[in-house]
């Protein structure tokens, strides 16, 4: 069960970002509503915002950077659910003995099915 002060916290971040990042979609000019929004990662040093239009589907995602107020924002075409981005936003740098060892092992097969 969440607690009625932490959806309070919740719905007051993602006010604030609203009111500072976007209020309104870049491609259809819907206004957004905190249901839009989805906070993937908030740490002391920066946030990572999802925004989705009801209206367009677009979707953007933004980092605001606290120390200094400033926010950056893309648009993103991708099948990845909010949850699927959040998953890959946290998982640790991949290294470059592992893009090689990927290459290698995919290098030895005749096909390579998906």
């Amino acid at each position: 069960m969440v607690k009625r002060s932490s959806i309070n916290n919740l719905d007051e971040k993602k006010q604030f970002f609203i009111d500072t990042i976007a209020k309104f979609c870049d491609k259809c000019g819907n206004l957004y509503s905190k249901s839009n929004l989805e906070i993937i990662q908030d740490t002391n040093i920066s946030s990572i915002i999802h925004f989705s239009c009801p209206n367009c589907k677009s979707n953007h995602i933004a980092t605001f950077f606290k120390p200094i107020g400033i926010s950056n924002r893309m648009p993103i075409n991708t099948d990845l659910d909010v949850e699927e981005i959040g998953k890959f936003a946290s998982m640790k740098e991949t290294s470059v003995e592992e893009i090689l060892d990927l290459y290698l092992y995919l290098k030895e097969k005749e096909r390579v099915l998906v």
